[in-house]
């Protein structure tokens, strides 16, 4: 048998070192794969915002950041909105819970961890309301047509969406910002706070104190005479006394004509009833007159008239049908009808009740006359001055009365130069008047001379037609007096303290609070309105 030859177990060798190479790789191959899946999990994640919740509101709010990236460190993440710092309250890998601040405004939330940055989508910044408030108005005093700046925070910029009143008066507001409102004070309107509304809210301003702006005109009348017509193309002679209706009609006792003339708001002028001089009852021209000297209208619209030197009380009805209330000859007799005695009775009143109040001059008395005629004494006996109840009290020359809504009955107290003020009981005070002269105070700080008109207003405010003063005056219900209106005699038209009257002696408010004027010696029927 043959001997191998010596190289032939080298063909057996070579795969064992291969086998061992391979071997060796394998093993490098595996730690080298090991080692690279190790890097990856030790490499941070990508730093990304997926979702932000709410993605709306204020300062406050608090926004959960939804993604990926973040350091469980809450203060290794920096948030921002508008580069201003949202707080980070907790942090996970995938979380962050942030804070908006304040005055933060819209705009994307900006997440920073570490070296790397990313953006939100965006957020809505709501700013917190701002509470509606009034700190300052400027002027604080002025008339109608004052314009007025409201300072204060949270007005609508809209100026139609800001509502100014005064009083219930709306104020016209012309220009507005968020700080500032501009409006105007209307006519009218009176002192008081100035409150704002805004949606649903109201604040008021400091107190705003109004000027009453008061002018004078003639309504009609120019010389004397007796004309139909309108304005000044109409005449009287001597007109003593003026009343309103509640239609805004005056009526006037035109004394000299003997007439009871009725004036339209428009100024046009007829003759309800009257003719030449006489004492005749019948309608219209038919009905006489003797110098009637009042003139009063109920709310039915009847005239009552004190037919003064016919010593009666007569009745005008819209139609112009004139009757005998009560009356007859001069003298002194309380009764029924044409039993009872007035005595150049120069002014009357009528009650809401229908009840007739009467300025019995010359017997220096106020009487009392029902509906049906009976006339009895409710204060006053012989001329003098004296307080009291009833016949206790004395009046010198009571020329006029008037009568409010809670039946006090206030006397122009002409010879004592006083407004006497009667309670429904009888009961007799001074309201204001002491001695002859002009002067403004309260009571009988204040003074007169030969007040002989006087009527009273809604309000209760007393206007006096304090004759030889030539002054229109006003009473309050305390008793203050100051002139309303009027300086000398004379005749002007015009502002408060620019108007001239000639002995007025009669005075009537309408039920918006315009004043008119019998300007007996200036023939003429004169209009004050104060706003």
């Amino acid at each position: 048998m043959k001997t191998p030859a010596r190289n032939s177990g080298k063909l057996f060798a070579t795969p064992r070192i291969t086998l061992s190479l391979l071997t060796a790789l394998v093993a490098v191959a595996s730690l080298l794969f090991i080692s690279s899946c190790k890097e990856d999990e030790d490499a941070p994640p990508e730093l990304t915002i997926a979702s932000i919740s709410p993605s709306t509101g204020g300062a406050g709010t608090v926004v959960e950041i939804t993604g990926t990236g973040f350091s469980t460190t809450a203060a290794a993440n920096e948030v921002t909105l508008n580069s201003k710092v949202c707080p980070v309250t907790a942090a996970t890998l995938t979380k962050l819970t942030i804070t908006i601040p304040e005055e933060a405004g819209s705009g994307n939330i900006t997440v920073k961890v570490g070296t790397k940055t990313t953006q939100s989508s965006t957020f809505t910044f709501i700013p917190a309301a701002i509470p509606l408030t009034v700190s300052a108005i400027n002027p604080t005093t002025g008339p109608k047509n004052t314009i007025v700046t409201i300072t204060g925070t949270g007005f609508n910029t809209t100026a139609a969406n800001n509502v100014v009143t005064i009083n219930d008066k709306p104020c016209t507001v012309t220009n507005a910002t968020a700080t500032q409102l501009t409006v105007v004070i209307p006519a009218s309107a009176g002192s008081g706070v100035l409150k704002v509304t805004t949606g649903d809210v109201t604040v008021e301003s400091p107190t705003f104190n109004f000027v009453v702006t008061v002018n004078v005109t003639t309504l009609a009348g120019s010389s004397s005479g007796f004309a139909e017509g309108t304005g000044a193309a109409a005449q009287f002679a001597q007109p003593y006394t003026a009343a309103v209706d509640a239609d805004g009609n005056v009526y006037i006792a035109d004394t000299n004509n003997h007439r009871i003339r009725k004036i339209t708001p428009a100024g046009v002028v007829t003759t309800l009833a009257g003719s030449t001089q006489g004492d005749a009852d019948g309608t219209g021209v038919a009905a006489q007159f003797n110098y009637p000297y009042g003139v009063a209208a109920d709310a039915a619209g009847n005239v009552y008239v004190a037919d003064t030197h016919n010593h009666k009380v007569k009745k005008i009805t819209p139609a112009g049908v004139v009757t005998t209330v009560a009356g007859s000859t001069g003298g002194s007799a309380d009764g029924t009808g044409a039993a009872a005695q007035f005595y150049y009775l120069t002014g009357v009143a009528v009650a809401g009740d229908g009840t007739i109040y009467v300025a019995d001059k010359d017997n220096h008395k106020i009487r009392k006359v029902t509906p049906n005629g009976v006339v009895t004494t409710f204060a006053g006996s012989t001329s003098g001055y004296a307080e009291g109840t009833g016949t206790a009290a004395q009046f010198s020359q009571p020329y006029n009365v008037t009568v409010d809504a809670n039946g006090n009955v206030y006397v122009a107290d002409a010879g004592n130069h006083r407004i006497r003020k009667i309670t429904s009981a009888g009961v007799v005070t001074t309201l204001a008047g002491g001695s002859q002269g002009d002067a403004n105070g309260t009571g009988e700080a204040a003074q007169f001379y030969y007040p002989y008109g006087v009527a009273v207003d809604a309000a209760g405010n007393i206007f006096v037609a304090d004759t030889f003063n030539q002054k229109v005056r006003k009473i309050t219900p305390a008793g203050a007096v100051t002139n309303f209106a009027g300086s000398t005699g004379g005749s002007t038209d015009g502002a408060a303290t620019a108007a001239q009257f000639n002995y007025l002696t009669g005075i009537t408010v309408a039920a918006d609070g315009t004043v008119f004027v019998a300007d007996k010696d200036n023939h003429r029927i004169r209009k004050i309105i104060s706003d």
